[in-house]
């Protein structure tokens, strides 16, 4: 017996000596890192890592729904072409947005990771010429990336990103509502659309009615892609590419599970893929990876038919 108060006591010492959330990182230097750089991080030091990309950036915020869509024509090779290369939504936000619900122009995208003990999660800023709006999620450690000049700080209950595919802006804009649709619900008749933009109906809340939920169409892939369930099977995968985590996620030790929707072609090859939970610094690779995968082909009555699916893609 009195062993067993010893271990309690013990136990509870222990609980009530745990200690207390670390304060944030004082501002220390900023350094630019240049191509081939190595960074040397000590494992007990708390660094802010910002990845910044120059882009030709649509902003597009919803009151009502409570949602912003970013979409980003990079300007490397050679400057902006028209053609979206990057897209990020939020669902869920919270926060004041300083901009026009419509926003377009230059801006700067920044990512946002931190490295070493109690730096939270990553996130987001869009640097325009109007100022920084930045999107944090809520954590232990808020303010280590919050700007004090910043324009407006956002939070989001989810969001997703990926890579538009050689997208115009139109086009990448009418998938992301659709999205958006379904995770925050149908969008109100009087909410604003640039001209030859529509959106395809759907049940409340974004989700197909059951007795079709099984042949719902994937907004941004093929045109009449089945969606895998009922009696459309998972195809097999015949052929597997794993994903590879580029230099600053391993630098930053940043693990974990991209989800992407894939549509298959009718011949097994990978057409479209979309995030659809992300991890920034991981979902390029996550998307170039299952764009290499290959799978049997899925047939219906005698006949292969592309199809949606959503998969996994880890990264340990």
């Amino acid at each position: 017996m009195t062993v067993w108060v010893a271990a309690a006591l013990l136990f509870s010492a222990v609980q009530l000596s745990s200690p207390a959330p670390q304060p944030p990182p004082p501002p220390g230097n900023r350094i630019v890192a240049q191509d081939g750089d190595t960074v040397v991080v000590d494992h007990h030091a708390r660094v802010r890592i910002v990845r910044s990309t120059q882009a030709n950036v649509r902003a597009v915020f919803n009151a009502a729904e409570h949602w912003v869509m970013v979409l980003a024509d990079f300007t490397e090779d050679g400057g902006p072409d028209g053609r979206v290369d990057s897209t990020r939504s939020y669902y869920g936000v919270i926060g004041d947005w300083p901009l026009e619900p419509r926003w377009e122009g230059m801006a700067t995208l920044e990512e946002y990771v931190g490295v070493g003990p109690g730096t939270g999660a990553p996130g987001f800023g869009l640097r325009t010429p109007q100022g920084l709006v930045q999107f944090l999620s809520p954590s232990p450690q808020p303010g280590i990336f919050r700007e004090p000049d910043a324009l407006a700080v956002i939070s989001a209950r989810g969001s997703s990103g990926g890579i538009a595919g050689d997208a115009s802006f139109d086009d990448a804009e009418r998938r992301l509502r659709a999205d958006v649709r379904r995770n925050s619900g149908p969008e109100p008749s009087g909410s604003p659309m640039p001209p030859g933009v529509a959106v395809s109906g759907s049940a409340p809340g974004g989700v197909p009615p059951a007795s079709v939920a099984s042949l719902a169409m994937n907004p941004g892939g093929l045109a009449g892609a089945l969606r895998v369930g009922g009696r459309i099977a998972p195809p097999a995968k015949v052929h597997d590419v794993p994903p590879i985590a580029p230099a600053d996620a391993q630098r930053a030790g940043i693990r974990g599970v991209v989800i992407v929707e894939v549509t298959i072609d009718v011949d097994g090859t990978v057409s479209n893929a979309r995030v659809l939970r992300s991890i920034p610094l991981l979902d390029a690779a996550a998307v170039e990876a299952v764009r290499h995968w290959r799978y049997s082909p899925t047939l219906l009555n005698g006949q292969a038919v592309p199809v949606v699916m959503t998969v996994t893609v880890p990264f340990p």
